[in-house]
């Protein structure tokens, strides 16, 4: 799919308003709803009304979220972004002196939820200013050389995660904390980590989705850690009291209900050999159940 170069002639002086305008025309092109939107890249419907339409700054994820949703190069769209960015910061002549950007700042917001369960599925937290956020990026210049070292592993624990993190703080966190170049080693593999959770494991630190369903709202995944040889179920867009459980083709199953917030993840079932697991979302008060297709340990030949 092309990018739109909007639709009025020149692009809008204003870096604000050209991404805005950019959002708009990229949409459009699509010929997607608002809903439909929300759903490929898990942010939701009322986030992308107001951000194509410019009542809110979209967090860079978001950004990136769409270009990979829409199969686009997302250069132009971040390099749109990082202009808009960075105007804003100019426009706001905040004092250089503010608190910076959030650990997971670059759009991959923290999100409101259970412990460490959520997924990427919430808006950036803009209780700070662009200028506040953006002397926080420039002052991680000055970090020494060994923080440095311990923050990459970090985002790239969360990167591994696959958009959402929070089913690997425990590491990602331990690692940026003792600046060490090597991840904390999981606590556990296979049979010794039913019932465990994939954080405080460290087994989400290396955690993929290995697919994914929906119940109505409910977005359900299964996920997966190479390393622990486990699977966790995670759910979100949930409402207080709905369940996920993760279960085996062992007999296994573990389930945990969304206590606040509206996500959740699941304590963890083994999954090695040829066994199978998948994951299941259950709405409040005995609702409906929903469950993933059954993933084998990736690679393993089927039939």
């Amino acid at each position: 799919m092309a990018f739109g170069h909007f639709s009025q002639g020149q692009p809008p002086e204003d870096p604000v308003e050209a991404l805005r305008a950019e959002l708009l025309a990229v949409k459009q092109a699509s010929g997607l709803s608002y809903a439909r939107l929300g759903a490929r890249t898990h942010y939701a419907k009322s986030s992308w009304e107001r951000w194509v339409n410019g009542k809110q700054f979209p967090p860079r994820a978001a950004v990136e979220s769409l270009a990979a949703a829409l199969e686009l190069d997302p250069e132009r769209l971040l390099a749109l972004w990082e202009r808009a960015d960075e105007a804003r910061a100019d426009a706001t002549g905040a004092d250089e002196g503010g608190v910076g950007e959030s650990a997971n700042g670059a759009g991959e917001p923290e999100e409101p939820g259970h412990g460490a369960g959520g997924a990427a599925v919430a808006e950036a937290d803009t209780s700070a200013t662009p200028r506040q956020r953006s002397a926080g990026r420039r002052r991680l210049l000055f970090v020494g050389a060994a923080c440095l070292l311990g923050a990459a592993v970090s985002v790239a624990a969360v990167l591994a995660t696959g958009g959402d993190s929070h089913d690997a703080p425990a590491a990602s966190k331990a690692a940026a904390a003792t600046g060490s170049a090597q991840p904390p080693t999981p606590q556990c593999r296979a049979a010794g980590c039913g019932g465990k959770d994939p954080a405080a494991t460290h087994c989400g630190l290396d955690g993929q989705t290995l697919t994914l369903t929906r119940n109505k709202d409910i977005v359900i995944e299964l996920r997966y850690s190479k390393a622990c040889a486990a699977a966790w179920g995670r759910i979100t867009y949930a409402s207080k009291s709905a369940i996920v459980d993760a279960d085996n083709s062992a007999g296994d199953s573990f389930a945990t209900p969304v206590h606040w917030g509206n996500d959740v993840y699941s304590p963890m079932v083994a999954v090695t050999g040829r066994m199978t697991a998948w994951a299941c979302g259950t709405q409040p008060n005995g609702g409906a159940r929903e469950c993933t297709r059954h993933m084998p340990v990736p690679g393993t030949p089927q039939g």
